[in-house]
């Protein structure tokens, strides 16, 4: 291989290896209590971020009270855990995390009422596969965007601790109890950004995708919200006409399906995926190496 091939071949390495690289982040992966029988469920959660190529940092907010949230790109809140989980640990940990998200200057939010549906146990219908696919494109679309807050429970007996960072950030409350575990399925937006394939075909209309809520959901936040920003229904039970009042996962990211994408003040509808940023990379390393040649 002669001198220039040698450059294009390191250039091109070089673009691909940043291209993908940059899509791996630090990820803080928080439990508000380590209480009860769904730990175990929210770390094989965790682990999904980990099979991505994410580095993950587990802890339990009960336990010690931490201030180096502004280490990490993305922050995971899980809360499965019945109390009051307001203790002076878990308040002053619920604030750091606040003022983290408080303080971006592009504020990125996922709010998902069916976290514990996204566990392989409790997941029945396409398995493990579509699940972890859910979960890992919640830190791709946040690493694309380039820092982001999930925070995810289930119904309104597990909501309180995780209702303390709502409030905090300004965004309306989890809420409620959709009681038709284990059969439930919530339609997912095909125009998000958290759309993935492979998805299971809904049963009340096999035209569309679903996840799987197999617990007894709550519902997250929609609309405008005090904070500024526009949640937007990615999953949701019944059709579009419910899905603002019956959203199970909402996310600041927009949609075309609901005209919150593209417009003044709004998110773009469009973001590069990994693959098209390395096909980028390849045409500027070829469209360099021409260009010198025809100087």
């Amino acid at each position: 291989m002669n001198r220039k091939k040698l450059i294009k071949a390191a250039v091109v390495t070089c673009l691909l290896t940043s291209s993908f690289g940059a899509n791996a982040a630090e990820i803080l992966f928080a439990h508000v209590n380590n209480s009860n029988n769904y730990v175990d469920p929210g770390n094989r959660i965790a682990n999904y971020l980990v099979n991505a190529g994410h580095t993950v940092t587990t802890r339990y907010l009960n336990q010690s009270v931490y201030s180096d949230y502004a280490s990490f790109d993305q922050i995971f809140v899980y809360d499965l855990y019945t109390g009051a989980d307001d203790s002076s640990t878990q308040t002053q940990n619920y604030q750091g995390i606040a003022n983290w998200y408080n303080g971006l200057s592009t504020q990125n939010l996922i709010l998902d009422g069916r976290i514990i549906s996204s566990d392989v146990e409790w997941t029945n219908a396409n398995g493990m596969s579509s699940e972890e696919a859910w979960i890992q494109n919640y830190a791709t679309q946040f690493s694309l965007r380039g820092n982001g807050l999930m925070l995810g429970t289930d119904h309104n007996a597990f909501q309180s601790g995780i209702n303390t960072i709502n409030n905090l950030i300004g965004v309306n409350l989890f809420s409620g109890f959709y009681g038709s575990y284990p059969t439930s399925q919530a339609v997912v937006d095909s125009a998000s950004p958290l759309f993935v394939s492979g998805l299971d075909d809904c049963r009340s209309d096999p035209s569309t995708q679903c996840i799987n809520d197999n617990s007894t959901t709550g519902f997250v936040a929609t609309g405008l919200q005090a904070n500024g920003q526009t949640l937007t229904p990615v999953a949701y039970h019944g059709d579009a006409l419910n899905a603002w009042n019956q959203a199970a996962v909402s996310s600041t990211m927009g949609s075309i399906t609901f005209g919150t994408c593209g417009n003044a003040g709004q998110p773009s509808c469009y973001v590069p995926e990994p693959g098209t940023l390395a096909l980028f990379a390849i045409a500027l390393a070829g469209f360099g190496t021409r260009h010198r040649k025809l100087k």
